[in-house]
């Protein structure tokens, strides 16, 4: 009799079934559910398609309108002042010239004079007019809720310039007395005998742009008031920052867009449409690695299965020649002569030498042969060995009934009469 020579070789023999057993499970389980598969994946590659095209060419759902600026102009302006000194003093000579200065003195500086410069910037202009007036506004005003309680009214300056260009600049000059002023409320106070609220000294600017500019038809107009406070002898010109007198105008138009899709829509359609599209991918690839179940894949995964589920009312055993004596009747399952076997009180055995399963009756034996695995390994060296036990036990082994290993068979002996072939045995290779 020949054996292995460690039990190394049953180890790699069982990693090989199990092997075998997970690749022709993958192979069917792959071609049953294939069909679906395709269906499911297709489907996620046509949703995901018409997602994207949603999202990206052709976008749904109501347009958003929204204001687009179509042109921009500003009219500008902006203003100066400064005084000259009329008596000389220890700090500025008579006939020094201030400039914008923060403060001036009454006493030494009492005419302010001023220019208001205003004008437009834009990319095109025609026939375009800028008119630009001064006034002083001297009133007593209640502080708490505004009531004006007297009023006079002085023009300082006007001017009315045509034809005037982007960024051409229109002046309009103004002095303003402050000393006389002053001198001039004194008395309306005076004649009033009273001076109710608080009295204001104000310029009063106002700037107009008429003419096509930027391709239409413009007509805006603007005023401003910069206060002059005197207190103390001193008088300042609170004429805020340089833009103050610059005002932009803008034109919308209204303009529809098409609403901007959120991102389960444009990150999700281009998702299902590479889950589609690497799902069919991989269906192709196993499709082509693991092939086609066979009939006989299907017919063994069957008796696996049968094995297993029935594997606690199996019990195997090295059978004598005369326990296969006699009439026999071949079960086509494994699972069908099991069922017999339970039905009829019998044990049912299995013989790991003969790869046979029966179940014994006084009148015949009903006996299933497993069928091969799909793929065996078998030695070259034991296939050429005549022992037909050790053959047969290797085809036992191959076939995964669980049965004991070579190892474990070693010291099994055939009964009498061994040797003669019997119904379920394999005997010599063809």
């Amino acid at each position: 009799m020949w054996f292995r020579s460690t039990e190394t070789d049953g180890a790699t023999e069982e990693r090989t079934r199990a092997d075998a057993e997970h690749r022709v499970r993958l192979r069917v389980l792959l071609a049953t559910y294939r069909t679906g598969a395709v269906v499911v994946l297709v489907c996620l590659l046509a949703a995901g398609a018409w997602v994207s095209y949603g999202a990206y060419a052709a976008p749904t759902g109501e347009a958003e309108t929204a204001r687009q600026v179509e042109t921009t102009w500003t009219a500008t302006g902006n203003i100066s002042h400064g005084a000259s000194v009329t008596e000389p003093t220890a700090v500025y000579p008579a006939g020094a010239r201030l400039e914008n200065e923060p403060l001036y003195y009454s006493a030494v500086s009492p005419t302010v004079n001023g220019t208001f410069v205003g004008g437009y910037a834009a990319d095109s202009a025609a026939d375009v007019s800028v008119s630009l007036t001064v006034e002083l506004v001297y009133q007593s005003v209640d502080p708490d809720n505004g009531t004006v309680y007297w009023r006079e009214r002085e023009p300082l300056a006007a001017t009315n310039e045509t034809a005037v260009q982007p960024g051409e600049p229109v002046t309009a000059a103004f002095d303003v007395n402050v000393s006389a002023v002053t001198a001039r409320i004194d008395r309306i106070e005076s004649d009033l005998g009273a001076s109710p609220g608080e009295t204001e000294l104000l310029l009063v600017l106002e700037r107009g742009i008429d003419g096509t500019i930027d391709g239409a038809e413009r007509s805006v107009a603007e005023d401003y008031t910069v206060p002059i406070a005197v207190a103390d002898g001193t008088y300042r010109v609170e004429d805020g920052a340089s833009d103050a007198y610059d005002e932009s105008y803008e034109e919308y138009e209204a303009v529809s867009a098409s609403p901007a899709a959120g991102p389960m829509r444009s990150l999700g359609g281009p998702l299902l449409v590479a889950a589609g599209l690497g799902g069919l991918g991989a269906l192709v690839v196993a499709s082509r690695r693991f092939g086609e179940p066979t009939a006989a894949d299907r017919e063994w995964l069957a008796y696996r299965d049968d094995r297993e589920q029935f594997d606690e009312v199996i019990t195997v055993l090295l059978l004598p020649d005369a326990a296969l004596e006699g009439p026999q009747a071949h079960v086509d399952t494994l699972a069908a002569l099991a069922a017999y076997g339970i039905d009829v009180d019998t044990a049912i055995v299995f013989d790991p030498d003969r790869s046979v399963y029966a179940v014994r009756r006084d009148d015949f034996v009903a006996v299933f042969e497993p069928p091969r695995p799909p793929s065996i390994a078998v030695d070259d060296d034991i296939s050429d060995r005549p022992d037909s036990s050790s053959e047969t036990g290797s085809e036992a082994d191959a076939a995964g009934d669980g049965g004991p290993a070579p190892s474990e068979r070693r010291n099994h002996t055939r009964p009498t009469g061994a040797d003669a072939p019997t119904a379920g045995e394999p005997g010599e290779e063809d």
